[in-house]
């Protein structure tokens, strides 16, 4: 974003670990526009209209109370502020077994895209767009996992044969619940009302 839009970022994460990367990565800037801070976005409190763009990749599916996250998004959005998010989602019909077991170990927070859209549209947001982005995701997780079996030599350098094979197993997992649609990836698009 500081690259390509010239903006002032606020990178948060509960990850220690994550803003380490993240602080690695913005030092190819050599300016004070990045910041990084390591807090629990449940409980972080900013000033109303801070924001013009709130982003989120994929973290959500962790926090049980969504509705209450978005309303501090609406709340913390400037007027005319936008919303994009990416995120895990559930499947409309009965989850397997599988699906609930994996659900339940990594405690993840699921819903449908549409009841997401549906939740952010209550929080007060407009032009709301929930997206099932699955096809994209497959597609995504496919080439992914391509990439990374074409490097296997160099990942073996540093870490075991198992450690490979268990990441392979992940991404055909992934992309297995995608097929079976327990598994479902929503793009989130939704605006603060000027």
């Amino acid at each position: 974003m500081v690259k390509n839009f010239k903006v002032e970022v606020l990178g948060v994460d509960l990850s220690k670990n994550m803003i380490d990367i993240g602080i690695q990565r913005a030092k190819e800037f050599k300016d004070d526009k990045v910041e990084f801070v390591v807090a629990d976005i449940t409980t972080a409190d900013y000033k109303p209209e801070s924001f013009d763009v709130i982003y989120s990749r994929d973290t959500i599916l962790h926090i049980e109370d969504k509705e209450t996250l978005f309303k501090n998004f609406f709340k913390w959005l400037k007027p005319g502020g936008e919303l994009l998010i990416s995120d895990y989602c559930r499947g409309s019909k009965e989850l397997t077994d599988t699906m609930k077991a994996y659900v339940a170990k990594r405690h993840y927070h699921l819903l449908t895209p549409a009841d997401y859209g549906k939740l952010l549209e209550k929080a007060g947001f407009v032009d709301v767009k929930a997206i099932d982005n699955t096809k994209r995701f497959i597609e995504v997780l496919t080439s992914e996992r391509a990439r990374f079996e074409t490097d296997k030599s160099r990942f073996m350098k540093d870490f075991s044969k198992e450690d490979f094979e268990y990441l392979v197993e992940d991404w055909e997992t992934k992309i297995a619940r995608c097929g079976r649609e327990d598994q479902k990836w929503g793009l989130f698009h939704a605006k603060k009302s000027s």
